[in-house]
């Protein structure tokens, strides 16, 4: 096998998820103008929601610990919901803490996701659009390092502005992937 079947074989792949392509670049483009546009609002319905889900994983595993049928699990149900219902309670009524440690957790994200976006770049080097994949990859870890930099003291409004950021120049990678996907051919 060469890198000439291995370039199609990833070709073939990126002509059938076009369409998905396109949908996910577009759906991050109009996610990260929002974020950019309304950056504390948005960092704040993240730490609202995620406390939410917090507040509900609590309840549902306390209420297994209540009714389940293993009498083995319960204890570890009751203790996992009561850390769950009260980091909710924590993230929903201390609003700026929540936005502190979320803004840190998103810098690692950034981090994490520009190396594997980097990686996934260099083994897709036979498709034309794996600069832009490189690009975000580069992208997303500076944009990691500048949240950590500056955090705690902007978290606020950095989550929204640098999440904002990150899914344009995803947007731009899908994009660039959609677009330089061969045509499929008509007897495929």
């Amino acid at each position: 096998m060469t890198d000439k079947s291995t370039a199609g074989a990833h070709g073939h792949a990126l002509t059938r998820s076009r369409g998905t392509l396109l949908i996910g670049g577009i759906l991050s483009l109009v996610v990260g103008l929002l974020a950019m546009t309304f950056p504390l609002l948005f960092s704040m319905v993240v730490a609202q929601l995620l406390g939410v889900f917090l507040l509900i994983g609590g309840l549902i595993s306390l209420y297994m610990a209540i009714v389940g049928k293993h009498a083995a699990h319960r204890v570890l149900d009751g203790l996992s919901g009561v850390v769950r219902i009260g980091g909710g309670i924590l993230m929903l009524f201390c609003m700026a803490s929540s936005l502190m440690i979320i803004t840190l957790i998103f810098a690692v994200y950034l981090v994490v996701e520009g190396i594997l976006l980097c990686t996934a770049a260099v083994q897709m080097r036979a498709h034309s659009g794996w600069i832009w994949t490189l690009v975000s990859g580069v992208a997303s870890f500076v944009l990691g390092a500048m949240v950590y930099v500056r955090w705690p003291s902007d978290s606020a409004e950095l989550l929204g502005v640098f999440f904002g950021i990150n899914m344009l120049f995803n947007s731009s990678a899908l994009f660039a992937l959609a677009f330089s996907a061969p045509k499929s051919s008509p007897a495929a």
